[in-house]
């Protein structure tokens, strides 16, 4: 076999186990029931906006599905002070998620009661990507649009509310919050990550703490190992050339240097996801945007 084919053949090998979650089929859905009510959520971002100077609730874009327009939120938190690092999260871009995005709600609930003075980041977030999907308990949106893999193409219109939002930012940390229904284990998929110490020493204080961590999930190469999955930059590049980048991808190749996908296993207890979530969101912020010598201001 020639050389050239032989490279090609094992960089299609690679792409399958290039990334977290491979994309699945698209099938348009317009018979799903709805199980969730985004309104709980809203009433909770606006009494935090209302309740704290440092929080503020605003809505980056609509997306119209069966005659219902659903609010994609973003709720920054800014303490005010200078010379702060930028942090990004993003949760819910596929709708059957729900520890990661419980996750996010909760980060929000205790921002919300945080003594500005105390905070070391300024934050966005942006709880639910797809809220259709959400709302429904669907991976995809309506139309059968996986959102997680719809950073080439942006064929769905949530995903191109989230490049428009994105446009002419730069953060420092960014995390995509996700769920993994095939893994056992925790797992930080990380991008290109030129200094690792950090994200390291955090999967090894989660797995002091007895949290399971992941050690290949069925994929090909690039398996998770040991609660880590390494996805170089070259890899980005090529899923972007065949319409796959995630959104972790795109957020590494565009507004920041070091950006984690924090994976849980969907096969546990619901409130041990979040909790593990919580953990990982917490001493990430720890490791890459306060100061050592100072906890989390939300911190048990």
């Amino acid at each position: 076999m020639p050389a050239t084919w032989t490279l090609a053949l094992s960089i299609l090998i690679l792409s399958c186990g290039a990334c977290s979650f491979l994309p699945q089929s698209r099938p348009e859905r317009t018979d799903t029931p709805a199980v969730r009510d985004l309104m709980p959520v809203r009433e909770m971002l606006q009494a935090a906006d209302a309740d704290s100077a440092h929080l503020l609730l605003t809505e980056i874009g609509r997306v119209a599905a069966q005659g219902l327009d659903y609010p994609i939120w973003r709720v920054a938190y800014r303490p005010f002070q200078a010379d702060l690092k930028q942090v990004l999260i993003l949760a819910g871009t596929r709708g059957n998620e729900a520890a990661a995005v419980e996750a996010v709600l909760a980060l929000i609930q205790r921002l919300r009661s945080a003594p500005g003075s105390t905070a070391r980041y300024d934050m966005d977030i942006i709880p639910i990507v797809n809220p259709w999907g959400w709302v429904h308990d669907w991976p995809f949106t309506r139309g059968g649009i996986d959102v997680a893999y719809d950073f080439t193409r942006f064929d769905s219109h949530e995903a191109r509310i989230i490049r428009r939002f994105l446009r002419e930012k730069r953060y420092d940390l960014a995390l995509v919050m996700r769920e993994d229904p095939h893994a056992t284990g925790f797992y930080l998929q990380r991008y290109a990550l030129t200094a690792p110490e950090g994200s390291d020493r955090v999967v090894d204080r989660m797995r002091k703490a007895g949290d399971p961590m992941e050690s290949d999930p069925g994929r090909i190469l690039l398996k998770p190992q040991n609660g880590i999955l390494d996805i170089p930059l070259w890899g980005l590049t090529y899923l972007r050339l065949t319409r796959q980048l995630t959104v972790g991808g795109y957020l590494r190749q565009n507004v920041g240097s070091v950006v984690f996908t924090v994976v849980t296993p969907a096969a546990l207890p619901l409130a041990d996801r979040i909790a593990m979530q919580r953990m990982a969101v917490e001493e990430l912020l720890a490791e890459y945007a306060a100061p050592r010598n100072h906890p989390e201001p939300y911190s048990n």
